[in-house]
């Protein structure tokens, strides 16, 4: 089974969230996908952001390799 990992969490954040409810792996996955898109440079539209919506929704395995698209594809245009 290919379980979604931990987000990273910088220590200076960690005080201003509220540790005692942890994303769902849905939210985790839109979280990974709104940072691969920034990273890559996409700009995004309401069209994008219910697509985001909807592919988080996936299981990990399948985000992931996703995310693994839009970066190779945002290496790609510099």
């Amino acid at each position: 089974m290919d379980v979604t990992p931990p987000l990273p969490i910088a220590e200076e954040l960690r005080a201003g969230m509220d540790a005692g409810r942890p994303l769902s792996a849905t939210q985790a996955h839109q979280v990974l996908l709104y940072c691969a898109l920034d990273a890559a440079c996409v700009p995004m539209d309401s069209n994008g952001l219910q697509a985001i919506v909807r592919v988080a929704e996936l299981d990990y395995a399948t985000v992931r390799t996703l995310i693994n698209w839009i970066k190779m594809a945002g290496m790609e245009r510099f």
